[in-house]
């Protein structure tokens, strides 16, 4: 022992063997009790620590240990005080090994894993009934007695436990010493701690031990371990062990839920599961399946794809608000049935002939959904097929059925025609003529709904329309607030409308589900993090007897879904299955979700299903994405050509195709398929991947304009500024760069989110304010996602700040995730190409430095 260590008893009734082990705050030392003849375990507070603070920490872990009785917890059996202020801990000695050295061990008994995990609740249960939390329940800290008949677990180190009722501030969230993988999620935010935070430690050992790894992979990255600690859904546990019971694999999925409120209401209740699951059931030598971390590497989020994520998710779930009906089951010989959008009228068309259209087509809409036989294809479908010919619609939808409405007004009154025309023969089967007043849309709404009726009788309803509980002013607002186009730059005062509507009409459901469909795309689109919380307030306003309606539902799964609250969606779904009478928009639910989770593989399996049953340029899309997502963006190309060949004007396959080939690198293809596209149907990431070409073509004129113009758009995002203050210092113009940086600064410092935290760190890096930066970096790391924008953003603040290490961390992993190299030839990144640190990364992607874009469109370096 060296000189310099001062022995842990100055009283001298113990007797030191050996140092037994170390921590961050103590060393502990193997001692005899030369009184009692007993061996004993000291715990010396370290002298290069040993500051009032931590004096005060392992004091409490004293008082606490004190006030513990359990066989399973490690007993305390003295407290050794010194006169310079030390202070050492004397307690019970445990032969044997730590539950991290045990879990390397081959071949552990199932019955044996079940006893310690039982044996652990048993102590969490006295110490939660005291109050106390442990907050660092890791295998380290788990000790595994195998003198004696059976296995003991014994719980160590409350050195970082606390009271509920404790308020201190010795462990702050910003330093947090408990090790990742025992932190919950609550504890990385920094959020109130109560006994569920140690339920989800406990379900990181359970997942351990039955999985054999950690549930969040074994990335080095604290950034990204946090992420997936908050964030990310962890991978099954029955991927990773086919050979765990089902009751096992969902007690699993409880403990580690994100929410505290959705784990186990106690350790007695987990312990109670785990004595009733059969050992028997569990398979002694699992196969070897898909480890964690390869999981995760598959997983990537919305990026410059997300607009196409979006849009598929917005209409998917507006057509399973149109399909959602009452548990009737499946027809097995139903027919499709699409409905042509009405020709549209010109600039003279008057604002009440396009209220009623709009409000006739709502009752076209309603009736058709409600039919026995009749699968209706989703509106948005159709409304890309405006002005196409019939047989090219009917094509395009895969229906065996059209309903072709038209309307003629004159000054009072417009003549409704409904046309039935079944597809195969293209004649018409059935019409129906009625005259409808301009002066009600309410009536014209119920008029329509009665001429279905008529127009149908073989098809009959499966269930009563319900009345519309609201009145005649009211309505003709809601047909003004529903969206007729792009809707990017004006959800913010649409939602206003919509909240000032609700307390005017709180029980008309259409209200909570267009308010839901805007607020997912605000949130998604624009970056804008407080549509989510505007969402669940209105959410919260719904009268209870119309929670069960299916607008309600849906605003629910839109609200779910942004958040990630994959258990709550997942029930909404499981309504879903059996109410839905077309199994294919079931399906394609399905697949939504699946993405939404970052489970592309499951995802692309319910596309194939839906396929199968329908061909959709929105299945299409949705099989695209999964591809796309999944790093297979060769793959999604023939999906998408098959959808812009069944309807060339499909905004969304266009978008998407584009998106891919700018991560491709294939720069000059997103010009050209973006520009095929009319100005005023670009979407926001339409903008910013045509900008981001024109920058990578350094054609900076080109796209200094067009990030101008995006800011214009969408003043929300700052990050069109940064890139006009790249462009000003690739032009030597230093003073213009600073003005933008500044600017973008100022704006995102006014913003809350993890977005605007990534662009405050590049605005402080552009600013050559490496300190801010960083610190900005720290609060924005608990949130941001592991995809290649988030990290090719962290990439650029790291070359600025000079911390090439980190660098190339992030430049490696983008390019893992399937992003070209062709964005790394730019200024900013230059070190790339001339410092030995990326001397690694350059021999593996050598076109990093040198070559042409696949098309030629990007300059040699």
């Amino acid at each position: 022992m060296p000189d310099t260590e001062p022995q842990p008893d100055p009283t001298g009734r113990y007797r030191i063997d050996r140092q037994i082990g170390a921590g961050g705050m103590g060393v502990v030392y193997l001692a005899e009790d030369t009184r009692l003849h007993r061996r004993v375990a000291i715990k010396k507070l370290r002298q290069d620590v040993a500051g009032s603070a931590a004096r005060r920490r392992i004091r409490r872990e004293a008082q606490l240990l004190a006030s513990l009785n359990h066989p399973n917890i490690v007993q305390l059996y003295d407290v050794l005080e010194e006169e310079d202020g030390g202070m050492a801990l004397v307690m019970e000695y445990v032969e044997g090994a730590t539950l991290q050295e045990w879990m390397r061990e081959q071949g552990t008994a199932p019955e044996d894993r079940l006893s310690i995990l039982v044996q652990i609740c048993s102590a969490l249960e006295q110490a939660h009934d005291l109050g106390i939390v442990h907050r660092d329940l890791k295998p380290a800290n788990i000790l595994i007695n195998r003198d004696g008949p059976g296995l003991i677990a014994k719980i160590t180190d409350f050195g970082i436990a606390k009271s509920w009722s404790e308020h201190s501030n010795l462990t702050t969230a910003q330093h947090t010493p408990a090790s990742w993988g025992a932190v919950s999620p609550e504890q990385l935010q920094g959020k109130p701690l109560d006994h569920r935070s140690d339920l989800f430690a406990l379900g990181v050992l359970a997942y351990g031990l039955f999985c054999g790894q950690n549930p969040f992979g074994d990335s080095d990255n604290s950034f990204i371990l946090a992420d997936r600690i908050v964030r990310r859904p962890h991978p099954p546990a029955s991927n990773l062990n086919p050979g765990l019971p089902g009751e096992l694999c969902r007690l699993l999925d409880r403990l580690l839920a994100k929410k505290p409120a959705r784990r186990p209401s106690s350790a007695a209740a987990v312990a109670e599961e785990l004595e009733a699951t059969d050992p028997g059931a569990i398979d002694r030598h699992p196969p070897a399946t898909i480890a964690s971390e390869d999981f995760y590497r598959r997983r990537r989020t919305a990026g410059k794809r997300g607009i196409a994520l979006v849009s598929a998710a917005a209409l998917a779930i507006a057509a399973i608000a149109a399909a959602f009906l009452s548990g009737a089951p499946p027809a097995r010989d139903a027919r499709y049935i699409a409905v042509v959008p009405p020709a549209a009228g010109g600039p003279e068309q008057s604002r009440e002939v396009r209220l009623l259209t709009q409000s006739v087509q709502n009752a076209i809409r309603q009736g058709l959904s409600n039919r026995e036989g009749l699968y209706l294809v989703p509106q948005s479908e159709s409304r890309q097929l405006h002005n196409q010919s019939l047989h090219r619609q009917a094509r395009a939808q895969d229906a065996q059925l059209l309903l072709n409405p038209d309307i003629t007004c004159g000054e009072k009154n417009c003549e409704l025609s409904l046309e039935l025309i079944e597809t195969e023969s293209f004649s018409t089967i059935a019409n129906r003529k009625i005259s409808l007043s301009l002066d009600s849309n309410l009536g014209g709404f119920e008029q329509t709904l009665q001429q279905i009726n008529y127009l149908l009788p073989q098809y009959p309803p499966r269930a009563l329309s319900p009345t519309l509980t609201i009145g005649e002013e009211d309505y003709r607002r809601y047909l003004e607030l529903q969206p007729r186009g792009k809707t990017y730059q004006n959800v913010g005062e649409t939602l206003d409308a919509l909240e000032e509507l609700q307390e005017k009409a709180p029980q008309f459901p259409a209200i909570y589900e267009l308010y839901g469909q805007l607020a997912f795309d605000d949130r998604f689109s624009n970056r804008n993090m407080d549509s989510m919380d505007r969402l669940e307030k209105m959410l919260a306003k719904a009268p209870p007897e119309i929670a069960d309606t299916v607008e309600i539902l849906s605003a629910r799964l839109f609200l779910f879904h942004a958040r990630y609250n994959w258990e709550a969606s997942a029930e909404i779904l499981a309504k879903l299955k059996s109410a839905l009478p077309d199994r294919a928009n079931y399906y394609q639910a399905e697949a939504i979700h699946y993405h939404l989770r970052g489970d592309y593989e499951r995802a692309l399996i319910a596309s194939d299903k839906a396929l199968a049953l329908r061909t959709s340029t929105n299945y299409l899309l949705q099989k695209a994405l999964s591809l796309s997502y999944n790093g297979q963006m060769e793959a999604a190309r023939p999906y998408l050509q098959q959808a812009l060949e069944i309807d060339d004007s499909y905004i969304d396959a266009r978008s998407l195709l584009a998106a891919n080939e700018l991560d491709m690198g294939r720069t000059g293809e997103t010009i050209r398929l973006l520009d095929t596209i009319a100005p005023h149907r670009l979407n926001a990431l339409d903008f910013y991947n045509l900008c981001m070409a024109h920058y990578l073509e350094k054609r900076f004129p080109r796209a200094d304009r067009c990030f101008t113009d995006l800011y214009k758009a969408l003043p929300s995002d700052v990050e069109p500024l940064l890139y006009r203050a790249e462009i000003a210092r690739e032009q030597q113009r230093p003073q213009r760069a600073r003005q933008f940086s500044e600017r973008a600064l100022e704006l995102s410092r006014q913003r809350e989110g993890w977005e605007n935290r990534l662009m405050q760190a590049l605005a402080h890096a552009q600013l050559g304010q490496s300190e801010r930066a960083v610190a900005s970096l720290l609060k924005t790391r608990q949130r941001a996602p592991d995809d290649t924008y988030v990290n090719q953003t962290l990439a650029q603040i790291y070359i600025a700040t000079d911390d090439l290490n980190s660098a190339e961390a992030h430049i490696r992993r983008s390019l893992e995730l399937g992003q070209s190299p062709v964005w790394y030839r730019t200024a900013r990144f230059a070190k790339i190409c001339s410092h030995s640190a990326f001397a690694d990364l350059r021999g593996e992607y050598p076109t990093l430095c040198t070559g042409r874009g696949p098309d030629g469109g990007v300059a040699r370096k």
